[in-house]
């Protein structure tokens, strides 16, 4: 049975479910009635499988532990670097030793190309024989048949993660005189102003964000974008007016907000870990974290009893919303052998059962809703992130999901040249519009 719906950079967890956290001759097939492997090499069983993934992924590796103790054929996990993987994975998936298994980005850059020129297997049968066809919200699923068009889809979700927030301290927001927002949301933003002010007053910084590393800076972006453009906008980014008011609003917000200096001194040239540790050492208030996750934050000193989050703030005329990415998954490169012996331990990967562990072990957030458990698997801040993203209107998807890799690429490394001031935000704008231009 086919897809009956019509179906950040970030690092990702490949194993089990949920937070965390990117063309040949060889075409990929698959019947939409069964799984079947590729013609070729994909028919050849093999001794081993490989899983490759990055190497923050906490999960990949005991949930192949669990896998192995109890079949014939194990699943060998190899780990690489995170800050390239993105950009050598067309290659990676390409050659002759591709990894039968690997986690991947699934989005509107790097893997649509690949999927497009038949590098990727069509997963479109296995999204029913593994349950997620019949327990993914419609909202993933449509993405995942936009990504190609062709009504297929070739990656399967492991996990999602929870962006366009900002964690803080308790105790720092306390000691400046700071009443934190109720249920999350600011109320408006005068009073994320005022808190700001506060923070600033009693010689704290209020914001820590990684600006050297690019995607956190994305993901600010991309929270603000969602109180000033409708969300069907956002996932149609080849149809945005990159120079209208409400593209340039974010924009133009985060410049102000490093004017007023909200932003931890020196941020453009601090990763995203370093943020972690000036958080840890209660020297912000606010930060973003990584994915707004909370295991990087608490190993960077931070007590999870200290640690709460809150939105963006409005600062349009539509509220405040929690952009989700939904696409931390898995993929079958077209030309490795063993697409049947893949395929089955993907059907265990994605299954709700390491979902759980995956939620316990790295606080993996799975896109399926079929997991009993999981808010309390996830603990306090964990689930209260998904609790609140499951109310209404109060989550999307944010612009970097869908966008070709070139105008996020551009997008990332030159929102940090419009904060350093070398770059205006008419001419940052202005090429986004001229990059769009090229894909039509």
């Amino acid at each position: 049975m086919a897809l009956t719906t019509v179906v950040g950079r970030r690092r990702f967890l490949a194993g089990g479910a949920g937070v965390a956290a990117g063309t040949v001759l060889l075409a990929a097939c698959g019947s939409p009635g069964e799984d079947k492997p590729a013609a070729g090499a994909g028919e050849q069983d093999v001794d081993k499988l490989v899983l490759l993934t990055n190497a923050d992924d906490p999960t990949a590796k005991p949930i192949a532990e669990k896998w192995n103790a109890s079949n014939k054929v194990k699943v060998e996990v190899r780990q690489t670097d995170s800050s390239t993987y993105s950009e050598n994975f067309p290659r990676i998936a390409t050659a002759s030793d591709a990894p039968n298994i690997a986690g991947f980005f699934i989005d509107g850059g790097r893997f649509t190309d690949l999927a497009k020129g038949g590098k990727l297997l069509d997963l479109t049968a296995f999204w029913e024989s593994s349950g997620l066809n019949a327990n993914v919200p419609d909202l993933v699923k449509k993405k995942y048949l936009e990504f190609t068009g062709d009504g297929k889809v070739y990656g399967a979700p492991t996990n999602t993660s929870r962006y366009g927030c900002l964690f803080y301290r308790k105790s720092v927001l306390q000691v400046a005189g700071v009443t934190p927002p109720k249920d999350h949301v600011w109320e408006s933003e005068a009073e994320w102003n005022a808190a700001c002010d506060k923070l600033k007053a009693a010689g704290i910084e209020p914001i820590s964000v990684g600006g050297k590393d690019g995607y956190p800076l994305s993901h600010l972006q991309d929270g603000l974008l969602s109180s000033v453009m409708q969300p069907d906008q956002i996932n149609s980014p080849l149809t945005i007016d990159y120079t209208s008011k409400e593209w340039r609003a974010p924009i133009e917000k985060l410049v102000e907000w490093n004017t007023k200096g909200y932003f931890s001194r020196g941020f453009l040239g601090r990763s995203t870990d370093q943020g972690n540790t000036l958080f840890g050492q209660k020297k912000v208030g606010f930060s973003t974290g990584m994915n707004v996750w909370q295991p990087l934050v608490v190993k960077a000193g931070t007590p999870l009893e200290d640690l709460d989050w809150c939105l963006l703030p409005p600062i349009g005329p539509l509220p405040a919303k929690m952009s989700v990415y939904a696409g931390g998954g898995v993929v079958i490169p077209a030309i490795a052998a063993g697409h049947k012996q893949a395929l089955e331990f993907m059907k265990y990967l994605v299954s709700p059962e390491a979902a759980l562990e995956s939620a316990k072990i790295g606080q993996a957030v799975p896109a399926r809703t079929d997991v009993p458990g999981l808010v309390e698997a996830l603990g306090p801040i964990g689930g209260s992130m998904v609790t609140f993203a499951n109310q209404k209107d109060r989550s999307q998807f944010g612009w970097d999901d869908p966008a070709p890799t070139d105008m996020i690429t551009y997008d990332r490394t030159n929102l940090q040249a419009v904060l350093a001031g070398t770059l205006t935000v008419d001419a940052f704008c202005g090429e986004l519009e001229k990059l769009k231009a090229k894909k039509r």
